[in-house]
């Protein structure tokens, strides 16, 4: 088997992977994009894949959920990755002799109160957390850093300038694990996650909602993102704390037929948050 994730070798997404794996016969590959990582299970090229799909400090991770909304998949695994982002150099450095840092936009993002504290240093947007560590190990500039996390640097051999940069010591990704759509379901399950599109009249999302409510049904989750070529029309993605129940099974026929469009993208076990004892504070 098979499981696919964005970005190289260090990156949080391998991280889950690993976590997902644990005790199974699982290879890994990564891949440039999160569109060549979705097309590569669409194309039954891997079995699996990883996306990263809301962080507890930058929210819904929507570079990554849009590419679901019309897709043929199942979500069957939450897990949730402490991120603990440092920043990295190849050499031991003084922090105030940096001139430009890379790293993943969600990483610089969960990092913006750090790193507006040293205005001379120039904020670069990179593909990935430890492509970034990578390619910072293989220039010849003293100068230059990358954030990603401490297990980055231990991997490709570099320096820590600083650990514990994150703006929020708490700072977590949620991540789904995708397969394509299948016919089996999955024992044990408490949480569904699914997009759907109304037909913008008004009181159409309150609806829904009720309907939800009606059958108790818990929300964890609304989030609403633009639907292309209409513009200022929005779907919206909705995870529910309910199993594959009848509960949830009767509320969904009620709002399948109040929606122009539903996807159940998958219902699988809640993940378990980590504990954040003795986590250390940015000061």
């Amino acid at each position: 088997m098979l499981i696919g994730y964005q970005g190289v070798e260090g990156s949080y997404s391998e991280v889950a992977c690993k976590t997902f794996a644990e005790g199974g016969a699982y290879a890994m590959k990564g891949h440039a994009t999160f569109k060549a990582l979705v097309d590569a299970l669409v194309q039954d090229e891997i079995d699996y894949i990883a996306l990263p799909v809301e962080n507890s400090t930058s929210g819904p991770i929507t570079r990554t959920i849009d590419l679901m909304k019309y897709l043929e998949v199942d979500a069957v695994e939450e897990i949730y990755v402490k991120i603990d982002h440092a920043l990295i150099s190849r050499n031991p450095v003084d922090i105030d002799t940096l001139t430009r840092v890379y790293s993943h936009p969600e990483a610089l993002e969960q990092c913006h109160a750090f790193l507006s504290g040293y205005p001379d240093i120039e904020v670069q947007e990179y593909s990935d957390t430890a492509e970034a560590v990578r390619m910072v190990r293989d220039a010849d500039n003293p100068t230059i850093a990358a954030v990603a996390g401490s297990h980055a640097a231990k991997l490709y051999g570099m320096n820590i300038v600083r650990e514990n940069v994150s703006d929020n010591p708490f700072n977590t990704t949620r991540f789904l694990f995708f397969r394509k759509k299948s016919l089996e379901r999955l024992a044990g399950t408490n949480k569904t996650s699914l997009y759907i599109e109304t037909d913008h009249s008004t009181g159409s999302l309150s609806e829904i909602l009720n309907i939800f409510k009606k059958h108790g049904v818990n929300l964890l989750n609304l989030t609403s993102r633009p639907i292309q070529h209409k513009p200022f029309s929005y779907g919206f993605f909705i995870d529910v704390e309910e199993g594959t129940g009848e509960t949830l099974d009767r509320a969904l026929d009620d709002v399948v037929r109040v929606s122009r469009y539903i996807n159940i993208l998958g219902t699988y076990q809640k993940g378990k948050i980590p504990s954040y004892e003795k986590v250390m504070t940015n000061e």
